[in-house]
């Protein structure tokens, strides 16, 4: 049974993850709407609130390279939930799941496991349409703003669509997405470090995730 509830919860993961914890699903937060520009060794991390008052940091980060392709690592932490790290091997922006080769996660201390991609690109089929930026994106100039990482002179993109608004503001030099902060009425991320050297938090080698079979049911008597 236990076994059986871990699955749920992995498979409970894969739909919500559009890929990495980087681009979050409608509800969950602003997306990054500036420009993936990977550089191996690169990281930001980010301080991200709700309106309700719940808190929790996220790092992204570029651990390595194969071929024209790049790992692309987020670690979630805080909250009622247990360290996450998803690492993925993207060849162009992961929050397209066309971009994305192989997934590897990690929850807490459990094994290292690499999912099958395929299994989240049928779980997530359907959303795709969603997470297409469906409204209109608005330079709104030069900005100077300071958050946790220092003061930065940024470019402020403001996204509008029926239902949103999300201020981003953006600094050249931070990897991969640039972002310093991003604001909804909802929601806040700001930049708490950023820099270069970083590796992979999953050391070990993943095991390779298997579907368990699921028990049979009982006939139904009539």
């Amino acid at each position: 049974m236990r076994k059986i509830v871990f699955v749920i919860s992995v498979l409970s993961i894969l739909c919500l993850v559009p890929l990495s914890y980087a681009q979050f699903g409608k509800g969950g937060g602003p997306k990054f709407y500036s420009d993936f520009k990977p550089v191996v060794g690169g990281w930001s991390e980010y301080q991200m609130t709700t309106k309700s008052g719940e808190s929790s940091k996220m790092k992204i980060a570029i651990v390595d390279k194969e071929g024209d392709a790049y790992w692309y690592e987020t670690v979630m932490e805080g909250g009622r939930q247990e360290r996450n790290i998803v690492k993925v091997l993207v060849s162009g922006d992961p929050g397209e799941r066309k971009n994305v080769k192989r997934m590897i996660m990690k929850t807490g201390s459990k094994p290292a496991m690499e999912m099958p991609v395929e299994m989240m690109q049928r779980s997530s089929k359907g959303q795709e349409q969603e997470e297409k930026i469906k409204g209109k994106i608005i330079d709104k100039g030069s900005e100077t703003i300071k958050v946790p990482a220092g003061s930065f002179s940024t470019k402020h993109m403001q996204y509008q669509d029926a239902e949103n608004v999300v201020d981003t503001w953006v600094y050249k030099d931070i990897s991969p997405y640039g972002m310093v902060k991003s604001q909804s009425k909802n929601f806040e991320m700001v930049l708490i470090g950023y820099g270069t050297g970083a590796k992979t938090l999953i050391t070990e080698t993943p095991q390779k995730f298997q579907m368990p079979q699921m028990p049979e049911m009982p006939p139904i008597r009539k």
